[in-house]
């Protein structure tokens, strides 16, 4: 249970990793055209979903933090 709890938490990570490199590249993208053609359409979600992705990284790291101390304790109990 605690190993599948770790994929389930690498995964996480690995899929908000992914979606803060996309909305890292829509905000860049935005940035390089000309100023005046720049909205706060074209930034605002990017951002927002940057913040939640590193939200959802975080709690992700927490399930990893939470199934490598169970493991470390299953571990210490069978030694």
């Amino acid at each position: 249970m605690s190993v599948g709890l770790l994929n389930i938490g690498v995964t996480g990570m690995q899929q908000s990793l992914r979606e803060m490199t996309k909305s890292a590249d829509q905000i860049a993208g935005a940035v390089k055209t000309p100023a005046e053609d720049i909205t706060l359409n074209d930034i605002s979600e990017p951002i927002i979903n940057l913040k939640v992705q590193s939200h959802l990284f975080d709690a992700s790291a927490k399930v990893v933090e939470a199934a490598d101390t169970t493991i470390g304790a299953l571990l210490d109990i069978k030694a």
